[in-house]
């Protein structure tokens, strides 16, 4: 591979439960020697960040000469301000408790800062220029997930999980226990998996959503329908933020928003029909970061090196 050009850069993680990314970021937004592997998600931590740490020294060695002045990461889980696991799920077995900012660290030899992957992912649009600095960020795939930006500053809230709208209490659909255990949140019903049950339960088969996507294009009245319904009630759902927030607009992202407009404007309709003025007003727009967002939004917490003018802070 070619070598980039001379001046410091920073090295991006991103730790999913299926996945992990790192690459090269140089001024906040050039992506360079992107590699992708699976997370070890079933074998515990150490070989999770094993695998992490691999692929860190594979994106130096395709880097050549470049000055590496850090690693940001954004990883599935809650963390504290020190880079250690507050809370997570099972998709990463033994990941609660475990230092990842210290045990990368000592395995790459560079410093390391850690945030949620959703806050990279939300901290991944301020970099590329979101046209808001006050927004909340709502990432929809196999779960639902959330950050606020305010003033182009990510809040990361007492738990370090602030904006986790994915658990607030659905508007009006009942009748499900989400996956973090809780009764009827959101997520139970308008993630992907969520959207999959729904059509089950209505057209009597179960298949990956980019199949009931493909349906409702082709106009099947069934997964028009589970779409629509799992949208309003996602926007619904999110008019407590706007009120409470007061952001200029709710930025979507993940996996779902790739459905586009048969998801998108039920759930803007869905919110607004939910909101009185001022906050009726609120945009609602797609991510404009794409893939790289939770990389681009994990090297921006490498302090100063880059973001600085584009606000890409925590706090």
């Amino acid at each position: 591979m070619s070598r980039v050009s001379s001046g410091p850069a920073v090295i991006a993680v991103d730790i999913g439960g299926t996945k992990s990314a790192a690459a090269l970021v140089r001024d906040g937004i050039r992506v360079e020697h992107r590699v992708e592997r699976a997370t070890p998600a079933a074998v515990g931590a150490g070989a999770i960040l094993d695998a992490a740490a691999d692929a860190v020294r594979q994106v130096v060695a395709a880097a050549g000469h470049a000055e590496i002045a850090g690693v940001g990461v954004g990883s599935a889980g809650a963390f504290d301000e020190h880079g250690v696991v507050t809370h997570a799920t099972e998709h990463l077995a033994g990941w609660p408790g475990t230092p990842v900012a210290a045990a990368l660290s000592d395995r790459v030899g560079l410093p390391v800062r850690v945030v949620n992957d959703v806050h990279a992912a939300a901290l991944g649009e301020v970099a590329s220029g979101a046209p808001s600095r006050r927004f909340v960020f709502v990432a929809v795939g196999t779960g639902i997930g959330g950050a606020i930006v305010s003033d182009g500053v990510l809040l990361r809230g007492a738990s370090g999980m602030a904006g986790s709208v994915g658990h607030v209490r659905a508007a009006t659909m009942r009748g499900r226990v989400c996956a973090c255990g809780g009764e009827d949140h959101v997520e139970a019903f308008a993630s992907g998996p969520g959207m999959e049950l729904s059509f089950a339960e209505r057209a009597g088969v179960r298949m990956p959503l980019r199949e009931v996507a493909r349906r409702a294009r082709a106009g099947d009245p069934a997964a028009v329908e589970v779409i629509a319904a799992a949208a309003t009630e996602l926007g619904r759902s999110l008019a407590p933020a706007v009120t409470v927030v007061d952001p200029d607009a709710i930025v979507l992202g993940g996996g779902v928003s790739a459905i586009g407009p048969a998801w998108t404007a039920p759930l803007a309709a869905g919110l607004r029909a939910a909101l009185r003025p001022p906050f009726s007003e609120v945009a609602v727009t797609v991510a404009r970061a794409g893939v790289d967002a939770a990389l681009l939004g994990a090297a921006s917490l490498v302090g100063g090196v880059i973001g600085a003018d584009r606000g890409c802070r925590v706090r």
